[in-house]
């Protein structure tokens, strides 16, 4: 009697076993999150456009006798090869140009050099958006582009010779003036 016990209660115990696993099973779930990122390509493209000469005066008043060398080197990121002659007291030439951001990227000026100077009688001066840059100034941030839009801020650069001068040299004289950087980074 106690065998036919003893199996009751093993059969029992199975049973019980088995309808556990079953509940168990039928109360559980696997959640599964399946997912991917992409890393989309982008492109770094601050440079200078719209390189021109805008006027020859004389800040004296009367006409000018400064003459510029017909075309500097230009690429994307460099101008040179800028060259005025000034033959009179007050003779000044105005460049324009443009800093556009073509790329992908938002960007922010970290660095301006050689901004304003005067030598030898010789004045430059360089002003963007109606303001000399400085290294972190918000008003030289380069959103950017937009479709097929830029961002962009309008520059000139003035150089120009004393108009307090009463002669000029006796001699051609050749000033190097200092070159003029913007240094961008990523904002």
């Amino acid at each position: 009697m106690q065998n036919k016990n003893k199996n009751i209660l093993i059969v029992a115990l199975i049973i019980g076993l088995v309808s556990m696993t079953v509940a168990y099973a039928a109360f559980s779930t696997t959640l599964t999150i399946s997912s991917t990122a992409k890393v989309a390509a982008t492109k770094w493209d601050v440079r200078f456009a719209n390189w021109t000469q805008v006027t020859v005066s004389n800040l004296n008043g009367g006409t000018s006798e400064a003459s510029v060398k017909a075309s500097p080197s230009e690429t994307a990121t460099a101008i040179t090869g800028i060259e005025v002659t000034f033959n009179k007291p007050g003779d000044a030439v105005r460049f324009t140009f443009d800093i556009q951001n073509q790329g992908d990227i938002d960007a922010q000026l970290t660095g301006a050099t050689g901004m304003s100077e005067t030598k030898s009688g010789v004045t430059k001066t360089v002003k963007c958006a109606n303001a000399t840059p400085t290294a972190n100034n918000a008003a030289f941030d380069l959103s950017k582009k937009v479709n097929t839009t830029p961002g962009s801020i309008s520059c000139v650069m003035d150089i120009s010779y004393n108009k307090d001068a009463t002669t000029m040299p006796g001699t051609l004289q050749t000033v190097s003036l200092t070159d003029v950087s913007f240094i961008y980074g990523q904002k």
